[in-house]
Parts: structure tokens; sequence; C-alpha cells
């Protein structure tokens, strides 16, 4: 069938717009975008209502799917931390050899026995099933409440095994078209192919190392220099072993990743957005040429599969690989109840089923279906334990888990550390500068030494939705931009930052879900040099009634800038919202005071035998 050039042209443009929109409502509800674009792509896709037409891309669709997969494995293997990969090296190796063979064993069982699949099909089912999806894992991470060797072990597994998973299907697909061929030559096969995408991808990685090394190139066009070196190393891998340039976009990721650069922060975000364009246009587009009618035709028999994968494969899986030596008990019950799968298997999934059609091998329709079926149910099963798991298992309730996050190390941090170390929370300073970390351990705080416009420091410092971070460095540009990072990638919801000059509209008609420390503009160099000197100290002042309320405000009018309101203590907790003049429910205020003409307001503003302790912390010298 022809087609002609508006119907390609809104085909391209509704992809990536629907794809879009799926991102933005995935994040506002804080759920895996890879459910919303599947239904958006059935909805208004052919078995939709039409609005796009993925068949007039023809051939260019499936080219767009190898590029496309091979750029979300490049961003995934860019984003593995091999030190971190070291300390769980065990249960993930386990995972990516014994795991993914029972996987593919219980997976190709499932398809033949419950559907009926003819056992080629089946096979190939069982092998794309061994992958996991980090396209909706990390989504599910940032918002899950779980161990952090529990999480790397989940990342790591999605991140590895989808490469592995991708070869295996087109081992079996081969050995398919291929009936009879003597294993000696499919091993050589396989050796080949691995060799390929290894060596080349090695060598891809270090030309990227050199371009992003280099000054001559500015920042955005040495990662779009990058991205050009990914597409000419997977063209030149596919060209001489096909199939392997997946492998070698997973190794040139990992290359650049385990080296020590500058510009890395940038390039984790700039190929992060490509990779969420990607993803979403494309699986648009896959979804929209699904055969919706194939998928309900499997039936209770195709709910059967996917609850098998879920409830005995995974967790057999899980037993078998990760030994109760290995993780808890809670812990393993967090990986056997999470496995859900993605875009990599919905594309896998989409090109063998064509090249069986094409071959006129049976069963192509039905598999396609099947593992549509089993993303959408794994999916939804790994969304729905991610936020009920943590409070089954008592993550949740952990006391171990009330972290709080400063970022910038210097005095004035420290001081703070140390009181909400005393409110029983764990406390990280963290600060991309060794020297300044010192002091911070020397009085016994946990450290993280890590740059902070990176992800990856806040993972380092255990940083989930409920910890309290606080951005406390003397840049208001980089205090905002930590906020921001933290509140889209974590899901923090009332992130803390210290603003010397902070905008008029600030916390009511832009970024209102920021908490302003202090309620207002402080001159922290100023601050930070006062509590070096010991000139400057933190009070706790009970708040029990009206006259210690007055006597709070005629200090703070007296000595603006030399009283800051830090914390207000509500049923026993620490706030950080102290903006408002009505103290109702307040119990205490903890207050930065400023040594002299402050503390001497202050004393006399509480002069009064009613007045409430004032409880000095820290000791101010002389």
């Amino acid at each position: 069938m022809y087609y002609t050039r508006p119907v390609i042209l809104t085909t391209l443009v509704v992809a990536v717009a629907l794809g879009i929109a799926a991102q933005v409502v995935s994040e506002r509800f804080q759920v895996p975008a890879i459910l919303l674009l599947l239904v958006l792509g059935i909805l208004f896709g052919p078995a939709g209502v039409g609005l796009f037409a993925p068949a007039s891309l023809g051939a260019v669709l499936e080219v767009l799917i190898h590029l496309g997969v091979a750029i979300i494995l490049f961003e995934g293997g860019l984003s593995l931390d091999p030190d971190r990969l070291m300390q769980v090296g065990g249960p993930v190796r386990n995972l990516l050899t014994i795991g993914v063979f029972l996987t593919a064993v219980g997976a190709t069982w499932l398809a033949h026995a419950l559907v009926g699949m003819p056992w080629p099909a089946a096979a190939l089912f069982g092998a794309i099933m061994t992958v996991t999806g980090p396209t909706v894992i990390v989504p599910l991470l940032r918002h899950m409440i779980a161990p952090r060797a529990v999480k790397t072990i989940l990342m790591s597994e999605g991140l590895m095994i989808d490469p592995l998973g991708a070869v295996l299907a087109y081992l079996v697909l081969q050995w398919i078209e291929r009936a009879g061929v003597p294993v000696r030559e499919l091993a050589t096969q396989v050796l080949v192919l691995a060799g390929t995408g290894v060596v080349l991808g090695f060598v891809a990685g270090v030309v990227a190392k050199v371009v992003l090394r280099t000054r001559v190139l500015g920042g955005e066009l040495r990662n779009l220099t990058v991205l050009a070196i990914l597409l000419l190393g997977y063209l030149i891998s596919e060209a001489q072993a096909p199939q392997s340039g997946i492998l070698a976009a997973v190794v040139m990721g990992l290359t650049v990743s385990a080296s020590e650069l500058p510009d890395l922060v940038s390039l984790r975000t700039f190929k992060g957005q490509i990779t969420t364009l990607v993803i979403s246009g494309l699986f648009i587009l896959l979804a929209g040429q699904l055969d919706v009618a194939e998928m309900v035709l499997l039936g209770w028999r195709g709910l059967a599969v996917v609850a098998g994968l879920v409830f005995i494969v995974r967790p057999v899986s899980i037993g078998v690989s990760v030994l109760p030596s290995m993780l808890p008990p809670r812990g393993r019950a967090v990986l056997a109840m999470t496995a859900p799968r993605g875009i990599v298997a919905a594309a896998v999934a989409s090109l063998a089923a064509h090249q069986l059609a094409r071959s006129g091998i049976p069963g192509a329709a039905a598999l396609e279906g099947l593992v549509y079926l089993t993303i959408l149910g794994t999916g939804a099963w790994s969304t729905l334990m991610a936020v009920v798991l943590p409070h089954l298992l008592g993550f949740a309730a952990d006391p171990a888990r009330r972290r709080a996050v400063l970022v910038g190390g210097h005095a004035l941090t420290e001081r703070l550390a140390e009181m909400l170390e005393k409110e029983g929370r764990t406390t990280i300073v963290v600060d991309a500068a060794a020297w300044r970390l010192d002091r911070a351990r020397k009085v016994g705080l946990q450290t993280v030494l890590g740059d902070a416009r990176d992800a990856v420091t806040y993972e380092d410092a255990g940083v989930e939705r409920d910890t309290l971070v606080i951005a406390m460095t003397t840049n208001d540009e980089l205090n905002i931009l930590v906020a921001e990072l933290v509140h889209q990638e974590f899901g923090v919801e009332h992130p803390v930052v210290v603003l010397q000059s902070p905008p008029e509209e600030f916390g009511r008609r832009s970024r209102a879900w920021m908490d302003l420390l202090g309620g207002r503009g402080i001159d922290t160099p100023r601050w930070i040099r006062a509590v070096e000197s010991g000139g400057a100290r933190f009070v706790e002042l009970g708040l029990a009634d009206e006259e210690s309320q007055a006597g709070l405000r005629q200090a703070e009018r007296a000595c603006p800038e030399d009283l800051v309101r830090i914390a207000a203590r509500r049923e026993g907790e620490l706030s950080f919202v102290v903006n408002s003049d009505r103290f109702e429910g307040w119990e205490a205020v903890l207050l930065l005071v400023n040594s002299g003409k402050a503390s001497e307001q202050l004393q006399a503003a509480l002069s009064s035998e009613t007045s409430p302790v004032v409880e000095i912390i820290g000791e101010e010298k002389p």
C-alpha cells in the first residue's frame, strides 16, 4: 500500500506528541510511562481511532527500532556504576546466568503448555522474556522504598540483561530459521558476535572519552559528537556481525561510565533526554502496529502465562540465583516480585514476529501479542508491588531510613547536621571537594564525595522520596538545581533550599514545592563565618504561650539580620516551613542567633518569669 507524505508526517509527529504526553502524565502520577505509552499507542493507532499509521513508515520503522534500542542500551550502560556493581556482583552474576536459563526455560514451557504455541516460537518467547526492562525499573526504583543493595541489583540486572536477552533471542531466531545448523557453527557465531560487540564497543568508548576530554568542542557539540560515535559504532559492528551492535552500545556506555570525565553529568542528562524521546515515540509506533485481536484471543491462557511468569518463574529464579547469604529474605522478596518487561522486549518481539511471518513460521502473531500482554501485566504488577511491598515488609517504617542529606560542606552545614543527628536522623553531607568534607568526617558525620548536579551522587547518599534534602551551598542557582534534581529524579516532595536572594514570586507562583530555609533570604557566607568564629549559635526556644511568641517577634524586628528561624517543632518533629507569623501548633522554634545585640534582644524579650527556658545548642567561644 502506498502512503502519502502527509500520512508519514502525521504518523511521526503524532507518535512523538503522544509519547511526550504519556511521559508528562506518568511523571505527574509517578507511574511507569511504558504502560500509558502502550495504551495510547493502541487507542490512537490503527486498532483504535486510526490517528496514525505505523505501516506508512515501512522498512524505516525497523531501522528506527534498531537505532532506538542502541541508544537506550547505551544510556543504560552509561548509568551503571562499576564500583557499586562490584558490591553486588554475586547476585547479578547469578541472575545473568542461572536466572536467564531458568526464565527462558520456564517462559518457553508456559507459552507452549498454556497457549499452545509451537516449540520454536515458544523458545523465542522464552528468550525475549529474559529481559526485565530498565525503562520500567528505573522509574520504579526512584519512588520505591527499599535497601540500596536491592535497588542496585535490580538496576544492574535490568541494564545488563537487555543485551544478553536480545542476543539470545537473535540466536534462537537463527536456530529456528536455520534448523539443522550444527551446534559448533552456532557456538562460533556466538563467539564472533560477542567478540565483535565487545571490541568495537570498547574502541568507540575510548574515542568518546577522547572527545569528552578535549576542549576544542563546546559542551553541546561534544554530546552530539558522542551520539554520532555511538551510531557509527553500532553501524560498523552490525556490518561485521549482525546483532552485535546492541552489545557494542552497552560496552561503549560502560567504558565511558568507568572513566573520570569532567562532563559526564551533562552527557548523562543529554542522553537521558534523547532516550526519553526515543522511547516515547518508538513505543507509540510499536503499540500502534500491534494486532490487538490476536492479543485478545489469548484470553485467560495468556493471562495464565503472565501469572506463571510473575508467581512461579521469577520467584524460582530469584530463589536459586540469590542465596540467603547474599541478601536477607525481605530483599529477596522485593527482587522476586519486581520483573517488569519494557521497550527492549517489545522491540525485539516486533522484529522477531515480522521475521517469522516473512519466513512462514507459525506462531508469529501469538508471539507478539503474548509479549505485549506480558509487558502490560508485569508492568502493572511491579508498579503495585513498588507501593505495597515496602509497607508490608517494614521498609517504610524502618527508623534507619530517617535520612537527611545536606548539600554543601561548611561549618553551618556541620552544625545543622549535628542537630539533625540528635533528632534521630542519619545525616549525610555532600560536596564535590574532598577537603571540605574532612572536617565533617572528624566530627563523626557521614559524607559523600560527588557532583551536586549528578543524580548518581544522591543515589550514593541513599536519597529516597521521603529523605530530607537541604541544599546549603553558597550558590543560589546550584541550590535550586539540586532541589529540582532530587524532586524530579527521586520524588522528594519538599526539598529545602538556602537562597541569598530569593525571587519575589518564589514559593508562591513558582517552585511552590520547595521550602525556603528561614522563610527568607539568608546571607550564607556571613553566617558560615560567624559559626566558624564561634559568634553564632543555635537556640531552641519554646513557644508555649503568647508572651514567648510576642518576644520572638520583638527580637526579630529588632535584629532581622542577626536572628534567623531555621525550623519549627511540631508534634516533636522539626519542620522547615517557618515563614508563617502564626504559631499555631508550634511547640518550639529553632533559631540561628548571632552573638551580641541579637542575643541581648532575645534575652530581653524573654526576661519575664513566665518565659520558657532558652536552650542553647553548642557553645559560644569567649
